[in-house]
């Protein structure tokens, strides 16, 4: 019997994804008003939280605007391949500030514990990890990436599987933020470096040395691709 992995869903996404769609096949054209919350909440079958968290997304984009009292209107449609592309990049990009965000609040709790809990074994996992580093997959999102891996290995390192599972559940974009910046000259190095920090703060014990090479870490991320050094590719 062979049992796959759930994967964690953005439901979100979904929406915007319909969105555009209906932009593509000329349903919505620019100056449109969209429907109402809880019409398009109840035809997605999704709640109206999750629709605002879309909405959100897509007027930062410039896709829609909200008008005080009138409702959401389409603001401009995607009449070229390469505005299609850069919405969805730039759609990406922001989640993956989010995801960083939020990283620099719960994986810093997570490398704490994990420098207090940590067994020898569990050590050795993370350097195994560490040292598999290299050519990112693009195209992969299996576990055993070394990227992922480590992360992965650390939060397993707690002995608290609620953390294991917070990792667990973002593994697809841990893997879209290593691939956003993976190109960039000398990058790959880096990453190494800032992940060995990690990893010997771990082995000595210290949560706090630990907390603190993994915010330099996330900076450094969250660095490159808010001044725009990743290109299209990633």
């Amino acid at each position: 019997m062979t049992i796959k992995k759930i994967k964690y869903h953005r439901v979100y996404e979904d929406v915007i994804e319909q969105i555009e769609n209906l932009i593509l096949e000329g349903n919505l054209a620019p100056g449109d008003v969209l429907p109402t919350e809880r019409e398009l909440a109840q035809a997605f079958g999704i709640s109206r939280g999750t629709l605002r968290e879309a909405f959100r997304i897509l007027e930062r984009e410039g896709l829609i605007e909200t008008r005080p009292g009138g409702g959401r209107f389409l603001s401009k449609n995607l009449s070229k391949a390469e505005d299609q592309k850069r919405i969805i990049e730039n759609i990406e990009r922001a989640t993956i500030m989010e995801l960083l965000e939020a990283r620099e609040i719960f994986e810093t709790g997570i490398v704490e514990l994990a420098a207090l809990r940590a067994t020898e074994q569990d050590i050795a996992e993370i350097e195994n990890a560490l040292e598999r580093w290299g050519t990112i997959d693009t195209d992969s999102d299996d576990p055993t990436n070394p990227d992922q891996a480590f992360h992965l290995s650390i939060a397993k390192a707690t002995h608290n599987v609620v953390l294991v599972n917070l990792i667990d559940l973002h593994m697809d974009l841990l893997q879209k933020t290593a691939t956003k910046t993976v190109d960039i000259p000398g990058r790959k190095a880096e990453v190494y470096k800032e992940h060995f920090r990690i990893l010997q703060a771990i082995k000595e014990k210290d949560p706090q040395k630990a907390k603190e090479a993994l915010l330099h870490h996330i900076g450094q991320v969250k660095s490159n691709i808010m001044h725009n050094k990743v290109g299209s590719n990633g």
